[in-house]
């Protein structure tokens, strides 16, 4: 369709920088589909989130790079009111993309500039904790800020292992906290090591970590690990790596629209794979925002 505006922000550092190689080809691609191409080479998260609150003036933003991208991508785009925010497009050129294929996004560059270019629309639900918005999952716990400590030119040169690495390193100092919670009407009070609550199935690379979570169906599937004594807590937290939750009932897992959660000391929330609020937290489902794909 002729006349469209596209603006097209990427991460250089994304995915061992294989969008600049490749970056010809997608303005190319965008052309040929009648789309007036403008270009952001983004500097850091928070220049990611400015150039998409500032997005008004196009009719598809393009995001290129990994879940952390689309992250800040879409906490800018839901600051523009919803009659004027534009299309989100991704280009999915991070380490686990798990956005992107809960989506059913295609691995390859071009590819994935096809499928944006098609402009079929989906209306995909957003998480929020206090102010802040998720599209993935929003988590505290162990294991949870593993993305943040590692460094980028490890993570891309060893992708995955890198934050297996880095999760391991943590065990050791790692403290359980008390969280507090109401949910149908009932209190309660007990000690965990993790605390997900996620809106798309893949986290991390785990591609059925909460099969039965959807993007659609304005709910968050909320996942608590309690703390039970290191060999009994390693055992359930293994369970939920390899998704093998049913039947354990030490490990809660529920769905809810809305869900405030207290805990006896300050703790830091990671959402989709960036710094969250400190803690306590006010867990909801969000506006939706529509994706291309």
């Amino acid at each position: 369709m002729k006349g469209q505006r596209l603006r097209l922000v990427y991460n250089p550092y994304a995915g061992r920088r294989k969008l600049t190689a490749q970056l010809d080809t997608v303005i190319r691609i965008f052309q040929e589909s009648g789309n007036e191409v403008c270009i952001h080479r983004a500097c850091s998260p928070e220049d990611m989130e400015q150039a998409a609150s500032q997005s008004r003036d196009v009719d598809r933003f393009v995001i290129a790079g990994g879940d952390g991208s689309i992250h800040q991508a879409v906490n800018g785009l839901l600051k523009i009111p919803e009659e004027q925010r534009p299309a989100l497009g991704i280009l999915p050129v991070g380490t686990a993309n798990d956005l992107a294929y809960a989506l059913g996004l295609p691995k390859s560059i071009p590819e994935a500039c096809k499928v944006i270019a098609k402009e079929n629309i989906f209306r995909m639900d957003t998480g929020q904790v206090n102010e802040r918005y998720f599209v993935n999952v929003a988590s505290a716990g162990l294991l949870t800020d593993v993305s943040q400590k590692v460094d980028t030119r490890v993570k891309n040169t060893l992708g995955q292992l890198a934050y297996i690495l880095k999760g391991i390193e943590t065990l050791p100092s790692f403290r359980p906290f008390h969280i507090e919670y109401e949910k149908d009407g009932q209190h309660y009070n007990e000690e965990v090591v993790l605390f997900l609550a996620v809106n798309g199935h893949s986290v991390g690379g785990l591609r059925q970590l909460v099969p039965r979570a959807s993007l659609t169906d304005g709910k968050l599937e909320v996942l608590i690990v309690p703390a039970a004594g290191w060999p009994e807590t390693i055992r359930l937290l293994l369970n939920v790596l390899r998704g093998e939750k049913a039947g354990n009932g030490k490990i809660k897992e529920f769905q809810t629209t809305e869900l405030t959660i207290h805990t006896d000391r300050p703790i830091k929330s990671d959402l989709d794979g960036e710094y969250g609020p400190v803690s306590s937290w006010h867990v909801k489902i969000g506006p939706k925002i529509s994706v291309l794909c």
